[in-house]
């Protein structure tokens, strides 16, 4: 039977509400003699909209208090924030909140045997108190913690009642390591109950309990670490505190009933009963996580979400961004009850008929991404660029806002992009690192000196992008197997091909990877074309310059290292194999002139730096060098500043990249794209880097191939027959040829049949020992 009060409160000051059973059956257990009871605020039953709010285990059910606050004894407010008239309007609306068994509620027996239930019991309580009190309208039910198990199980046993879900930090199930947590904590108190002194127990399991409910950013920086000259840790104190508030408020029986209840709680016990269950859910429903929580990590909120709209429920998801971790519906109610209002958690109080079955995807919240950029240059300003002018259509698209919060850069004087105006600025980049309004590190300063910044953020667990190709070149296998450590994600695009996504392309594709060719450095592209176009070397480099294309020193493109680095980066995600750029041959184009563009134009070729790497058994052919292709061969037509990538994939055949590959906003690209998959938990790992062996190095076979020769020297009746002698003479045949004249020269282009690199090696040294030769040049041709 219900007991209600004889007069209403103030709306702020509850009401006793008791029900009490004889008998009753829960999840298989008989009950006797229970006592049912709870609180409520607001109008009486029955002439408002009802919302139940149900907290975590050691939540009183006095979310605003007890109305005694000032007086001794009285209980302190826990969730005053949920309450404004734009949320839970305790004018309008009627809060019934259920006490927790052995805290409030009890039955025969509890505090000595009490029944294993799980949190599908506790909702068949709450139902039967609810029941009990006379309250038989559709519910809006507010669960956090434990209280959000409770609510997910409410829903999906009595969803007639459940017109709207509200979870925080909740899930449809334990994960292992909260359980093994949760059962340490339990043998804590046992420990205690066995030997006399369940005090020391209760405080010790609520101090391991502490390391899990605060998140691991909000304790390092309150805290810190146990410097010399401290006795104790900083932390000490602070555990002591909450450890000897909870063994003093808290009961003992109640503890270890709700701590087993959730470790018990599974909606349905395999994948097929909890679709079913979940099918039968009709509320609307909100699922709150933190990313930072590990008693209920931000997976499981994701896996109730998910849960509920393949179910067909209506579901969306919300990310509190908290240092605060488990706890943070507590410490950062107010941002919690801003994310609701966002939500519309609380839009209409009038009752809703059952919704139908819902088969579209649910809303999707806009969470801030805040960045801290090491480096504010061309690319840094050109990221803040694409921030603010692509705002809006990220947060429609990918539910994400991007914020530069910090920069960290070598000279705090020099102007910088207006959009970093008003942006705080530091010369430690380090600083970023331990920053709370930092969520990820984005490096675009380039060079090797920030590496302690980049391996500082992946060993504390922070996010790390950027366009760094020449650390990456030495240093990717280090960073990635340290990001595999620290289970921290590591992008780098923008250090391959700028704007082209061949590096997120090789790390999901699901295809094995047989070779790849590419074009990728535009400076060098763009050379190749003007030498094409007549202009000399010296000619094409200050047209490059001019465009902004080449740096004011060029030997890195020219020479082929930047190509290098970029393919060392490429082969490790394509290969799994990790072969520094000085394991392989490189070779630039600085040999060539306008003489060989022409001659490989008549043989029905063009010239072209290319990046590859290909398996050949079980070694690696990798090399960086300028070779012929073929005119209809895709990377033949890259022309200017643009790059291109090719594939040979086992089962899906050719593939193929094209873009730009250099400037500010192609590589600014690349760097949100890495940000917007970071946001989307879009990471994949760094595979364990494999020592490769190389074709044509250390007694491995190398590869045969066509080959180009170009003869420069005096015009001479004789000397093409002479070379076409020794081409024969080396077992290999001349299948094209070409001649241009100048003056006294004249240069002679021959296409010559398959051979090792040792074999047309030995024709160019005989060829140019001829009289009359001046020079000698063989280049690979690229089927």
């Amino acid at each position: 039977m219900s007991t209600p009060p004889a007069t209403a409160p103030a709306a702020t000051t509850p009401r006793r509400h008791e029900v009490t059973r004889a008998t009753m059956t829960i999840e298989g257990h008989p009950l006797a003699d229970v006592s049912l009871a709870g609180w409520a605020y607001g109008p009486p039953l029955g002439t408002a909209p009802v919302t139940v709010v149900v907290g975590g285990i050691t939540a009183s059910p006095f979310p605003l208090g007890d109305g005694r606050a000032d007086e001794a004894g009285g209980t302190e407010p826990w969730w005053p924030a949920l309450f404004a008239p734009d949320l839970i309007d305790i004018t309008q609306t009627t809060v019934v909140c259920p006490c927790w068994p052995g805290n409030g509620s009890t039955w025969q027996g509890f505090e000595t045997a009490s029944a294993g239930l799980s949190v599908l019991g506790l909702a068949d309580l709450v139902a039967a108190w609810l029941d009990g009190i006379g309250c038989t309208t559709p519910v809006t039910f507010v669960g956090a913690s434990l209280g959000g198990m409770v609510g997910v199980a409410f829903a999906t046993r009595y969803p007639e009642r459940c017109r709207t879900l509200i979870t925080v930090s909740a899930g449809l199930r334990p994960d292992g390591w909260g359980t093994a947590t949760r059962h340490l904590q339990r043998e804590l108190v046992r420990d205690g109950l066995r030997n006399g002194d369940v005090t020391t127990g209760m405080i010790r399991a609520r101090q391991l309990g502490m390391l899990t409910y605060r998140g691991r950013i909000e304790l390092d920086t309150r805290f810190g670490s146990f410097t010399p000259g401290l006795d104790r840790p900083p932390v000490a104190d602070y555990l002591d505190f909450h450890g000897r508030r909870f063994a003093e408020r808290f009961p003992v029986r109640t503890f270890l009933f709700l701590s087993e209840a959730i470790d018990r709680g599974s909606i349905g016990v395999d994948a097929h009963a909890r679709r079913a269950a979940l099918e039968r859910v009709t509320a609307d429903t909100i699922v709150v996580g933190v990313p930072g929580d590990m008693l209920f990590p931000w997976g499981l909120q994701v896996e109730l979400h998910r849960e509920l709209q393949a179910a067909g429920a209506q579901s969306s998801l919300w990310t509190l961004d908290s240092v605060f971790g488990h706890d943070a519906f507590l410490a950062d109610q107010e941002k919690l009850a801003d994310l609701l209002r966002g939500a519309r958690a609380f839009g209409s109080s009038a009752a809703a008929a059952p919704r139908p079955r819902f088969d579209g995807v649910g809303i999707e919240p806009v969470r801030e991404l805040r960045i801290g950029m090491v480096g504010c240059g061309t690319v840094g300003g050109g990221l803040l660029e694409m921030i603010d002018r692509q705002q809006r259509a990220m947060a429609d698209r990918y539910g994400v806002r991007f914020r530069v919060t910090r920069l960290a850069v070598r000279d705090l004087t020099k102007a910088r992009h207006p959009l970093a105006d008003g942006i705080p600025r530091t010369t430690n980049a380090l600083e970023l690192v331990s920053d709370p309004d930092v969520d990820v590190v984005v490096e675009v300063a380039g060079g090797t000196a920030v590496e302690p910044i980049l391996t500082a953020a992946l060993a504390a667990g922070k996010p790390v992008v950027t366009a760094n190709k020449a650390l990456l070149a030495s240093k990717l296998a280090d960073l990635g197997v340290l990001a595999e450590r620290t289970a921290t994600p590591l992008y780098c695009e923008a250090a391959a091909a700028a704007a082209l996504p061949i590096i997120r392309h090789l790390a999901h594709r699901a295809d094995e990877v047989l070779s790849l060719a590419g074009i990728v450095n535009g400076t060098s592209n763009f050379v190749m074309t003007r030498l094409e176009q007549e202009l000399s070397l010296e000619e094409a480099v200050a047209d490059a310059q001019a465009r902004g294309f080449a740096e004011a020193d060029p030997a890195a493109d020219l020479d082929g290292l930047d190509a290098a680095a970029k393919l060392s980066i490429l082969a490790y995600r394509a290969f799994g194999a990790w072969v520094r750029p000085d394991g392989f041959p490189v070779r630039g184009i600085r040999e060539l002139t306008p003489a060989d563009c022409d001659l490989a134009e008549s043989m029905g070729c063009r010239i072209r730096q290319i990046a590859r790497a290909a398996r050949v058994g079980d070694a690696l052919d990798m090399a960086v060098e300028p070779m012929l292709l073929p005119a209809w061969h895709l990377l033949a037509s890259v022309e200017e500043e643009y790059n291109a990538v090719y594939l040979k994939c086992a089962s899906s055949g050719d593939l193929s990249l094209f873009g730009k590959g250099a400037g500010a906003m192609p590589t600014a690209t690349a760097v949100l794209g890495d940000l917007i998959d970071l946001a989307q938990h879009n990471s994949v790992r760094w595979p364990v880097p494999q020592a490769a062996a190389l074709a044509g190095i250390d007694g491995r076979p190398a590869t045969a191939r066509r080959h180009y020769l170009r003869v420069t020297g005096e015009p001479h009746p004789g000397l093409d027959r002479r070379i076409d002698s020794l081409v024969r003479r080396a077992g290999l045949t001349v299948q094209n040829r070409a001649s241009r004249g100048a003056g006294d020269t004249v240069h002679l282009g021959y296409i010559v049949s398959e051979g090792t690199a040792a074999t047309i090696d030995a024709v160019r040294h005989d060829v140019a020992r001829l009289a009359r030769v001046h020079a000698a040049l063989t280049l690979g041709v690229h089927e």
